[in-house]
């Protein structure tokens, strides 16, 4: 699936930290091919940022995006995930404009 820098960043959020050992492994592999390369990092400039309430936010150089756009398998298990995530967050009014294009992949294409 073609993914753009923002919609990875937003699928490495919706990966689970917890579940059975099989699933970590699939998940651990996903994980591993949505992250970014140093090449990646150092072409965007992504860096960590404090936020005034404590928490951390990453941001990066809008400059070079458009060269960080890459083609990333996603399984059948992986994209049933994201799936009922992204269903789970519509359902409860929680989509925001950044998970919108992950949305429209994930739920929209697959009716």
């Amino acid at each position: 699936m073609i993914l753009d820098v923002h919609e990875r960043m937003q699928l490495l959020q919706l990966i689970p930290t917890e579940g059975k050992y099989e699933e970590l492994k699939t998940i651990r592999r996903q994980r591993e091919m949505l992250s970014f390369t140093q090449e990646e990092i150092k072409l965007l400039n992504l860096r960590s940022e404090p936020e005034p309430n404590g928490s951390v936010r990453t941001v990066w150089d809008t400059e070079n995006v458009s060269k960080v756009v890459k083609d990333i398998p996603i399984d059948e298990y992986m994209t049933n995930l994201f799936r009922k995530k992204l269903a789970e967050l519509e359902e409860k009014g929680k989509l925001t404009d950044k998970t919108t294009s992950i949305y429209e992949k994930f739920v929209i294409m697959y009716r």
